[in-house]
């Protein structure tokens, strides 16, 4: 991966499940409190947004939200497209972005979905 710093939103399932995944590849994520999100997101080049089906939900939209205000992109992984365009698009995505700082984010509900786990172990 060529991306220095992770980030991901504190006290979430998604979270956790995803910071495991970055531990067991040597990298050790950031937590964002949601207090301090606001004044992070300026100084962050990017938001990886998880989802099934390209559903968001509210808290997962507005963070989206705050991101485009900021003219940060944004790229959605759907977990239960195909495999091998969304981590090849994933990669294009980080170095057309140049992004050395990014947030990655996701509903509670992926964490027990098996095609996460199918997606990080080939990311």
């Amino acid at each position: 991966m060529k991306v220095d710093t992770i980030y991901l939103r504190s006290s979430t399932i998604f979270s956790k499940k995803v910071s495991k995944w970055l531990n067991n590849k040597g990298i050790d994520p950031l937590s964002l409190d949601e207090d301090k999100r606001n004044n992070a997101i300026s100084t962050l080049d990017g938001l990886v947004i998880f989802n099934e089906n390209q559903h968001l939900p509210k808290d997962i939209e507005y963070l989206k939200i705050q991101f485009d205000q900021n003219q940060k992109p944004v790229y959605k992984v759907d977990i239960n497209g195909t495999l091998r365009v969304g981590v090849s698009n994933f990669a294009l995505w980080i170095e057309q972005n140049k992004c050395k700082k990014m947030m990655l984010a996701g509903s509670d509900q992926l964490a027990d979905n098996p095609n996460l786990e199918r997606y990080l172990l080939n990311m």
